[in-house]
C-alpha cells in the first residue's frame, strides 16, 4: 500500500479468506436488540488493525454509547466488489491500499460525505471522492549499513551492483514499485513517470536480475534483511524499521514510493451516514496522533503532523512528503492487468 488486489502481496495473501463469520454477517448493517447500531468495519488484522482499534474503535465507541463496532478481516478489493454488485454489503466501512477507490471504480462505493468529513484537514491528495486517507505508508529503499562501503542515496544505487554489491529483495508483484524504481534510476524525470514505460522499466531490471530475491511476503522481505542475505531491498516502510530494531537496517528517504491506505463506503450499506462519522473521527487530529504512537506510519492529518511527537520520528513516511513520489493510482487501475501478464512473463 492487494495490493492490487492491495499493496500487492498484503492481499494476495488475503484472498482466501473470502468467508465472513457467520455472526458477523448476522450483526453487519442491522440494529442490535439492544438499540444500537453496528458497524462492521474490515481491515488488515494483525498489529496494523490493533493499532486502528486502540487509537479509532474503541474510543470512538466509548465516545457515542450507541454505536458498536465489529471488525472484521482481511479487507480485499474483490470480496467487496462481490459484495456490492450481489446488493449485500457486510461491511460498512472497509479499508484499503491505494489501487482501490479511484473514480473508475466508484460504482462500488458511496462518496465520500465532506460535510461530515474534514476535508481541509487532510494532506493534500489524501481526500478523493470516494475515499479518505486511513495514514501514509510508503515502499522504500532498506539497506544494510554493515555491508555496504557507503550508504546509497538514490534508486540508481539500488541498481549499481559494482559500487554496491550484494543482492536485492524486490516484490514479485508488478504494482510493487519495482518498475517506478528502474524508471527513477534509469534517468525519467519524477513528473513524466506516467504513463510507465513498461519495456523500458523490464530492460533496467534485467541489469540486475540475477541479483533478485523475490518476496512474496512482507515478513519474507524483512527476515531478507535481517538476515544479511540481501544488501538492499525495496520493501514496505514498516517492515524496514522493524528490521532496523534487530539488525543494521536503514532506510534511504531521498526517494520513496507512496503506497498508502483508504477509508471507504462499500455503496448500498444502510449505515452509511454513521460510517462517515466514523471515517470523520478516524482522520481527525487526536486520534491520528495516536495511532502513530502505536504503529509506525505517517499521519493524513495536517494538524497531527505538526505534533512534536509525531515529528520526532525520522523513520514516519508523512516527515518525509517533500521526497515522495506518488504511484498514479488511475493508471494502475486502467492497466494493471495487461502489465501484471507482461512482468510475470518477464519473471
Amino acid at each position: 500500500m492487494t495490493k492490487m488486489t492491495s499493496r500487492g502481496g498484503r492481499t494476495i495473501a488475503m484472498i482466501a479468506a473470502t468467508i465472513l463469520p457467520l455472526a458477523l454477517i448476522s450483526a453487519c448493517g442491522a440494529d442490535e436488540s439492544d438499540g444500537k447500531t453496528t458497524l462492521t468495519v474490515a481491515s488488515y488484522g494483525g498489529p496494523y488493525q490493533d493499532a486502528q482499534a486502540k487509537a479509532f474503535f474503541e474510543p470512538y465507541m466509548k465516545a457515542n454509547p450507541d454505536v458498536k463496532i465489529v471488525q472484521d478481516s482481511p479487507s480485499d478489493n474483490a470480496k467487496l466488489r462481490a459484495m456490492v454488485d450481489a446488493g449485500k454489503p457486510q461491511w460498512d466501512v472497509v479499508l484499503l491500499a491505494n489501487d482501490f477507490g479511484n473514480e473508475s471504480q466508484g460504482k462500488w462505493l458511496e462518496p465520500i460525505d465532506y460535510d461530515v468529513v474534514d476535508k481541509d484537514s487532510l494532506l493534500d491528495g489524501y481526500a478523493g471522492k470516494y475515499r479518505a486517507g486511513a495514514d501514509v505508508e510508503g515502499t522504500v529503499l532498506a539497506y544494510r549499513e554493515d555491508k555496504l562501503p557507503q550508504a546509497p542515496s538514490s534508486w540508481a544505487d539500488f541498481f549499481d551492483t559494482k559500487k554496491f554489491p550484494g543482492k536485492r529483495a524486490v516484490n514479485k508483484f508488478a504494482a510493487g514499485g519495482i518498475l517506478e524504481a528502474a524508471l527513477l534510476a534509469d534517468g525519467v524525470p519524477q513528473a513524466e513517470l506516467y504513463p510507465l514505460d513498461v519495456d523500458r522499466a523490464l530492460e533496467k531490471i534485467d541489469t540486475i536480475k540475477d541479483r533478485i530475491v523475490w518476496w512474496d511476503t512482507a515478513a519474507q522481505s524483512q527476515q531478507l534483511l535481517e538476515s544479511g542475505e540481501v544488501t538492499m531491498g525495496l520493501v514496505w516502510v514498516g517492515r524496514a524499521i522493524d528490521a532496523g530494531k534487530s539488525s543494521p537496517v536503514s532506510v534511504d528517504w531521498n526517494t520513496w514510493l507512496s503506497q498508502d491506505a483508504y477509508w471507504m463506503v462499500p455503496k448500498g450499506t444502510p449505515n452509511a451516514e454513521e460510517a462517515m462519522k466514523l471515517i470523520a473521527y478516524m482522520v481527525s487530529k487526536d486520534p491520528q496522533v495516536e495511532f502513530t504512537q502505536l504503529i509506525d506510519y505517517g499521519t493524513v492529518n495536517r494538524e497531527a503532523a505538526e505534533v512534536e511527537s509525531v515529528r520526532a520520528n525520522p523513520n514516519r513516511p508523512s516527515n518525509h512528503l517533500d521526497t515522495q513520489v506518488p504511484m498514479d493510482d488511475e493508471w494502475w487501475a486502467e492497466n494493471l492487468e495487461g502489465v501484471m501478464e507482461t512482468f510475470n512473463a518477464w519473471v
